[in-house]
Order: structure tokens, then sequence, then C-alpha cells
């Protein structure tokens, strides 16, 4: 023995001469405060018996380094034995002067039956107790999630109740032109899955302007038809209903706004955002992928409120920037007749920040969900970091699409871009320049709706 033999009254209630044992096998190392018994990812395959002073498990998470769990003497430490993990999920750091008896874990099964028994028991013990720990933990941080939730829904709830009731506000949205009655009505036409290419063809009768649009793009050269299409309803059939929804209310939703670079910059980031909603969908729902590219065109209506509000109330700017664009594009879209599952995700596009899936509508929850992680892989593409993209619901946010990807950074590398980039000359030019990590130009916006989400076959 050493002179070090008072770390045997540290671990009371053990046998003498199951510490004489283990000490006999065993290799004893002494800890400085600071010094660090084994790294994070280390292949430590040693069994650690602590025998005086206390240890700190570190965990590293992006940047920053977090405590899980303090070991007390007595404690035993083998993670090998626990995980398949080829190296140790944490590190453990003495926080003060600290004794260990080290074992290699091969050892363990050649030991004499007592002190085999005796390791395994405070190996079980140990990590039973962190185990315990670590659910008390999670309890709390769970209560901590539910109540930041529900404080941050009642905060935007309560801030923006009453925008209804402000003269300014309810002034501003009469102020803003109309969506074209066609494209409403087309709106609430093409959500019934009973609707026939003669019921569209009869509502088209009534707005030449319609008619225009639509053949115009079946007659671009995108689609290169043999014969020129002029007949609707001929047209109608040839996009399909989903395509012609989404010109019609892109086209729409141009007539709404000035052509000037801030509303120009706004409407370029709902195009690309549009352009991967789009795709997407395409790998959840197909039918209703031209339905969430239109939710993403809309999303930032509100933002142009914002800047029209601002443009004729300078002075009031500040006080203006403080308004939820969410809820005033919301309350646009309601004045518009939009649909009101339509209304509801634009509404609650920024909840994914704080609040769980189940705290949104389930007739939103899906639009929601897709126009948050479009954001997340656009971000990506502009070179955003994981660390930076992180919110405490990603992981949950994700797995309402039901796709067999593990995270955004995989969906936009093995799907998204390679999907986009096969569509080449038919993407917008300034949804190319983004796709290639260019930051957007000012750009005039055209006649030809190229800007809208391309109807692809």
């Amino acid at each position: 023995m050493t002179n070090d033999h008072e770390w045997f009254k540290a671990l009371p209630g053990i046998h003498e001469k199951i510490l004489i044992g283990l000490y006999n096998v065993g290799s004893l190392r002494n800890l400085a405060s600071g010094d660090v018994l084994f790294r994070e990812g280390e292949g430590d395959r040693t069994i650690h018996l602590l025998l005086k002073g206390s240890l700190r498990l570190l965990k590293r998470s992006g940047s920053t380094t977090r405590q899980v769990a303090v070991c007390q003497p007595g404690d035993v430490l083998c993670e090998s034995r626990f995980f398949a993990s080829s190296g140790t999920l944490t590190a453990a750091v003495a926080t003060q002067a600290a004794m260990v008896l080290s074992f290699p874990e091969t050892l363990l099964d050649s030991l004499e039956p007592s002190l085999s028994a005796f390791l395994t028991k405070k190996l079980i013990d140990t990590f039973q107790r962190r185990l315990q720990e670590h659910m008390a933990r999670q309890e709390s941080l769970s209560a901590h999630c539910d109540f930041m939730t529900r404080f941050a829904r009642r905060s935007i709830v309560e801030r923006t109740q009453d925008y209804t009731q402000s003269e300014m506000i309810v002034g501003m949205l009469k102020k803003v032109p109309q969506l074209p009655m066609y494209a409403s009505r087309l709106a609430h036409m093409l959500l019934d899955a009973k609707v026939s290419a003669k019921d569209v063809a009869a509502l088209a009768k009534n707005d030449p302007s319609l008619v225009s649009a639509v053949l115009k793009r079946v007659n671009s050269a995108y689609y290169n038809w043999q014969k020129k299409i002029s007949d609707f309803q001929h047209a109608v059939i040839l996009l399909g209903f989903n395509q012609v929804y989404q010109l019609v209310i892109a086209d729409g939703l141009r007539r709404t706004m000035p052509n000037t670079p801030p509303f120009r910059a706004l409407h370029n980031h709902s195009v690309v955002i549009s352009h991967m909603a789009y795709e997407i969908a395409q790998l959840v729902n197909r039918q209703q992928a031209s339905m969430v590219s239109t939710v993403a065109l809309l999303h930032d209506i509100g933002k142009s409120v914002l800047l029209l509000m601002k443009k004729q109330n300078p002075k009031l700017s500040v006080l203006i920037d403080l308004l939820d664009s969410a809820k005033l594009g919301s309350l646009l879209l309601q004045e518009w007749n939009i649909p009101e599952n339509v209304c509801r995700a634009v509404e609650m596009q920024d909840y994914p920040i704080f609040s769980p899936p189940d705290q949104i509508p389930a007739n939103a929850r899906l639009l929601v969900a897709i126009l948050d992680v479009s954001h997340q892989c656009a971000e990506l593409i502009q070179g955003a970091s994981r660390e930076n993209l992180w919110k405490p619901y990603n992981e949950e946010w994700l797995r309402v699409l039901n796709l067999r990807v593990k995270d955004v950074e995989s969906l936009t590398r093995d799907h998204l871009l390679p999907s986009l980039e096969k569509k080449g000359g038919a993407l917008p030019e300034h949804v190319r320049q983004f796709l290639k990590g260019i930051h957007e130009k000012d750009q005039a916006l055209d006649d030809t709706a190229h800007d809208a989400p391309q109807p692809f076959p």
C-alpha cells in the first residue's frame, strides 16, 4: 500500500480485501485540478474507479462545452462497456486533486468473481445514477421549454390581437391593391378536387387577362409544343390545375406591389423559397406541391406591407418595424380571400423558432414545416453553418415531412440541389445565381412571369 491509504475512508461499506485486490491489479493515478482523465472521442477502453476527489464529465456541443455529470468517490467509469461507440462520449476532468484506480477493460472478465462483481455493480450503480440525474434534468428542461413556448406564443398573440382595431394598419391594408378577383376565385376552385378544366375555362372567359397569362405560359419556349396552343381549356389540361393555380397567383401578386428595389428583393427571396418549397413538397406530397410553392410566394407579403407603411409614414419607421410582418401578411391575405389554412401558415411561419409542431393547427402544420425547412436549405446554400441554423425544435419539424433524411444538410445536398440544378435554364436568373452562392442582384421584374416558380413536368 502507499501513504495515500486515507482514500479507504472515502469508500465506506467496501470490504478491505476487495480494495486490496483491486489495488494489486490496478494502476493508481493522481490527478491535479484541471487534469484530464480521458477526452471525448478517445478510444478509452479502461475501467476507472474514482477513489478520491471529483471528476466533471463534459460534452461538446458545437463550439461550446457543457457539464453533463459530476463523479464522486466510489463511482466507476467505463463508457465502452455500455456503448458500441468506438470512442468515449464525454471527457472527464478533475475538479480538484483526485485519485483514480484504472484497469484494462479486458481484465474485468479475468478477475476473481468477487472483484469482477464489485466493479460490475459499481459500473451499473454509477450509470443508473447518471441516468436518474439525466431524467430529472430532462424533465426540468421540458418544463422550461413548455413555459417559454407558451410565453412566446402568448406574447405574439397579445401583441398582434389588436391589429384589426388599429386605424393605421386597417387603413394601410385597405390601400394595398387587391389580388385580382380571378386569382382569388381560381384559388378556391382548385382546392376542390372535383373541379374540371371546363369549370376553369368558364371562369377564365370572364377575365381575358387570365386567358392571356395562361396561354402565354403554355406557348413559351420552355414547353416547345409543335403547334401553338390557342384554346384555353386545352392549355389548362396541358399545364395541370396545380400549375395554372401557381401561375395565376404569382401573376396576380405582381400587380399588388410597386416595382422598386426593396420590393424586388423581397419578391426574389420569395421566389427562391418557393422553388425550394416546391421541390421539397414533391418529395412529401406531389399533389400539394404547387399549393406549397404558392404559400412560399406569399409568405413575405407582410414585409411588403411594412415597406409600404414606412414609405408613407417615414417618421414612424422605428415604430413600424416593431409590427409583426407575419400577422400583417395573414391579415392582408384574408382581405384577398385566400384560403384560411394558407393565411394561418403565413401567420405562424416563425413559430418553429420557439414551438414544436404539435402546437400548430393540423391544417397548417405541413405548410409551416416545408416553409421553415426551405429557409434552412436556402441559408445553407448561402454558407450558413449548422450552428447558426440550430433551433431547439429543428429535428421535430423535419420529422413532420416524413422524409428519409437525417438532417437538412443531407436534404439540401442529396435532393434539393440536384433537383433544382436539373432545371437549368428554366430557373430565373437570380435563382440560378443564388444556387451558386452568389448574393442577389437587383433585377427588374419582367412581364413574362418567368420569376414565378416554373410548372416543371
